[in-house]
């Protein structure tokens, strides 16, 4: 029994390495990635920005700025099951720059991982073997975008709505979004919390 599970998990990890990703075109990543906001200050965007990450995982994110222009967020992650367990590190780049037409914003979000589990040594005793870890891959897909913006929207006064992660999930299940937002929605690892306002008061 236990044979034939490692040869099924092999099978499967072998199918899903031969499988081709959906991936996004420059155009696709211009229009998920980047906003331009009026009224905002460079200021006011990072607070929200990290308003934002301390929502959704408080003390776990780790925020840097390398220059007056970008933040950087990191949170290392480890998920547990039962004969097995992952960890790896999503890491956020964010920029805000002054342009003519207002504050040029961008964001890129990035994972890598790597775990360990059960595997059965030549002389058929199991013993927990770790598996080779993925470099930080960007996140392909505009969900983990969309609820970015549309929360970064809220708490700048820009928006009344504050987009849940429940909502999220279910936009992508209806395939209005595609992609993993788990970054910031995988309901296992995240506090998630709520805001009780927005960092700049919604105007009108």
């Amino acid at each position: 029994m236990f044979r034939t599970m490692s040869i099924v998990a092999l099978l499967l990890i072998t199918l899903a390495g031969c499988a081709s990703p959906r991936t996004m075109s420059r155009d696709e990543w211009l229009q998920a990635s980047t906003r331009t906001y009026t009224d905002v200050s460079k200021d006011q965007f990072f607070a929200a920005a990290e308003e934002l990450f301390r929502l959704a995982d408080g003390d776990d994110f780790q925020v840097a700025y390398p220059d007056a222009d970008q933040m950087v967020a990191t949170r290392r992650w480890t998920v547990y099951m039962v004969l097995a367990f992952s960890m790896g590190t999503d890491t956020w780049l964010v920029r805000a720059t002054d342009e003519s037409d207002g504050l040029a914003a961008s964001v890129a979000v990035s994972t890598g991982n790597s775990g360990a589990g059960p595997m059965m040594t030549t002389g058929g005793d199991w013993t927990v073997t770790g598996a080779p870890g993925a470099g930080a891959i960007p996140v392909q897909g505009t969900a983990i975008y969309e609820i970015f913006w549309a929360r970064m929207d809220y708490l700048l006064g820009k928006s009344p709505d504050w987009m849940t992660c429940e909502e999220a999930i279910e936009r992508a299940k209806t395939k209005v979004v595609w992609g993993n937002n788990e970054a910031l929605c995988n309901l296992i690892n995240v506090k998630d919390r709520t805001p009780e306002s927005s960092v700049v008061p919604v105007s009108g």
